[in-house]
């Protein structure tokens, strides 16, 4: 069984905590000056935050990421990339969660879900996708040596860490429990494809059926 957004929930939503300050779709990366940013993040396509963080880029600012998960740029384009996704969809909540379940997957989320890797392993990889999140125990990091708790990229000047570990690892147990049960299962979404036609009718409908089954689960 593959995982789904209800699955990845807590450990999502404990990225956008400390990575957006409470989970915030429209934020950018602090010191980008309010005068370079989009007027709302997610009124924009994927092609449009694209051409945004190659600007930043273009100015040397320290950083360009974007969104609730704080998507830096190359992050970004492999996103695209690899899931051939539409740049012209829009950059919001739907598309944003897509990606973030992406990037879990490629650092082995549905492998620890299985059992196949332990906790540490889980929280070591999180740790290398978002700065903001701690290392469990003290290992090399990125730039130096770092201690339980920390970024592990720590000493760049850029990032720490904010969660407690055990904040990581309690989410972590949460959404291994809910995939255990099986329970409350909301279907995940799907990114059309690079040139699928979708009518906004269509993605209503298909909101609205995941939506009335979740519901008659709860029920």
């Amino acid at each position: 069984m593959s995982f789904t957004i209800y699955h990845a929930g807590p450990v999502l939503d404990l990225i956008g905590k400390y990575e957006s300050k409470g989970g915030d779709y429209d934020v950018v990366w602090g010191g980008i000056p309010k005068s370079m940013c989009p007027e709302k993040l997610t009124t924009n396509t994927v092609a449009q935050v694209m051409q945004w963080q190659a600007w930043w880029r273009s100015k040397g600012l320290a950083s360009t990421a974007a969104g609730k998960y704080q998507i830096i740029s190359t992050t970004l384009k492999d996103i695209v990339s690899q899931m051939r996704f539409d740049t012209s969809r829009k950059f919001d909540a739907g598309t944003q969660d897509l990606m973030a379940m992406h990037l879990l997957t490629g650092r082995g989320f549905q492998r620890y879900l299985d059992g196949q890797i332990d906790a540490d392993d889980m929280a070591i990889s999180l740790a290398k996708e978002w700065a903001s999140l701690p290392v469990p125990h003290d290992m090399q990091g990125a730039n130096r040596t770092v201690k339980a708790g920390q970024s592990y990229y720590a000493g760049d000047g850029l990032n720490k860490a904010h969660p407690s570990v055990a904040e990581v690892e309690r989410a972590l147990s949460i959404a291994r429990e809910r995939y255990r049960t099986g329970s409350d299962t909301v279907p995940t979404p799907t990114a059309p494809a690079k040139g699928s036609d979708v009518s906004v009718f269509t993605i209503i409908i298909a909101i609205a059926v995941a939506l009335a089954a979740y519901l008659g689960l709860k029920s």
